[in-house]
């Protein structure tokens, strides 16, 4: 099959390469025939080395649709359904995976195109029938990819802001996850303000009805949360400084923040609050919002696979919204 293949870290490109073509071994192996994979910043942190650190040479692509193709005896109900995945594998006895927590296991075996997995910037990529989530019909394959890590994670964000019952919620980019998050936000009525430098995307956001600024600054606070998706360390003491006292700090992007002053986190009270994804329930929540048109998708730009160094050098410029790779026509 056709992959784009990470040869050494740092690098600045996937190496285009034939290789073997999965193969079911176990039981509850499935083969995906993949459709649709999007782009993560993920990948791209992971490709300057500032990230996991894959062994090599590995398949990046965590965010996958597909048609199961091939299955193990105890997964053949699974052949012919499109579906896409959740990401990490659990040890699947510890108290985490037991309550569906397997992001969050301390024995954590793999996360599908991120460390000891294979993912789908690929024809075909093998999964555990563990993983599989169905996809609504009424969803295009490449709208669903680009649901796959960022709903999923914009679902877990939005579930812990409200937890807080706000009155107003500050969200830090603009990029796949911060649009989620204003949009699952918004459908629950709560106010939100966007802050994007990129004034691209700020209009885009804005042209949604959300209110937007570029800067901190300018965004009339004290919020009740801020939800920080911009993985830049530079904005986090602005972003903690805009929170009201005993306000909620959720980290749904991160970054190592050299120099941290939490004076003002403790003179204020407030909570940090870090995600990692989100459960299985959360990407079937995102999914149902945007198969029913309740939230709106950002723009999807689509890139064939061997094209994925130009689509990778596009989302490095920060001038799409989300990009997404189609192996096949």
């Amino acid at each position: 099959m056709t992959a784009a293949v990470l040869r050494t870290l740092p690098a600045d490109h996937l190496e285009i390469s034939t290789v073997l073509a999965p193969t079911v071994h176990r039981d509850d192996d499935v083969v995906l025939h993949v459709e649709a994979c999007g782009i993560c910043g993920t990948d791209i942190h992971i490709m300057s080395g500032q990230s996991y650190m894959p062994d090599l040479p590995f398949v990046l692509g965590h965010e996958p649709v597909g048609t199961v193709v091939d299955a193990g005896a105890a997964a053949r109900h699974w052949l012919g359904k499109r579906v896409t995945i959740t990401l990490f594998t659990g040890c699947g006895v510890c108290p985490r995976c037991l309550a569906g927590d397997e992001r969050l296991c301390p024995n954590v075996v793999s996360d599908t195109g991120v460390f000891n997995a294979w993912g789908a910037y690929a024809t075909y990529v093998l999964v555990n029938a563990a993983q599989l989530v169905p996809v609504p019909d009424e969803l295009t394959s490449p709208e669903a990819a680009s649901l796959v890590d960022a709903g999923a994670t914009a679902v877990n964000s939005a579930r812990v802001a409200l937890a807080t019952a706000p009155t107003n919620v500050l969200i830090l980019g603009a990029g796949p996850i911060g649009h989620l998050c204003a949009e699952m936000l918004a459908a629950r009525g709560v106010p939100v303000h966007v802050v994007q430098r990129s004034a691209a995307r700020r209009a885009a956001i804005a042209a949604l009805g959300h209110a937007t600024s570029a800067s901190v600054e300018e965004a009339p606070g004290p919020f009740d949360v801020v939800i920080d998706c911009t993985g830049v360390a530079a904005v986090f003491a602005g972003g903690v400084a805009a929170l009201g006292p005993q306000g909620t700090y959720v980290l749904a992007g991160y970054a190592r923040v050299p120099e941290v002053d939490f004076g003002e986190v403790s003179h204020k009270e407030v909570v940090i609050r870090g995600i990692r994804s989100g459960r299985r329930e959360d990407l079937v929540t995102a999914m149902d919002l945007a198969a029913s048109r309740r939230i709106r998708l950002p723009e999807l730009t689509c890139w064939p696979l061997p094209e994925i160094n130009d689509a990778l050098a596009v989302v490095r410029s920060r001038t799409v919204a989300k990009a997404i790779i189609v192996p096949e026509p």
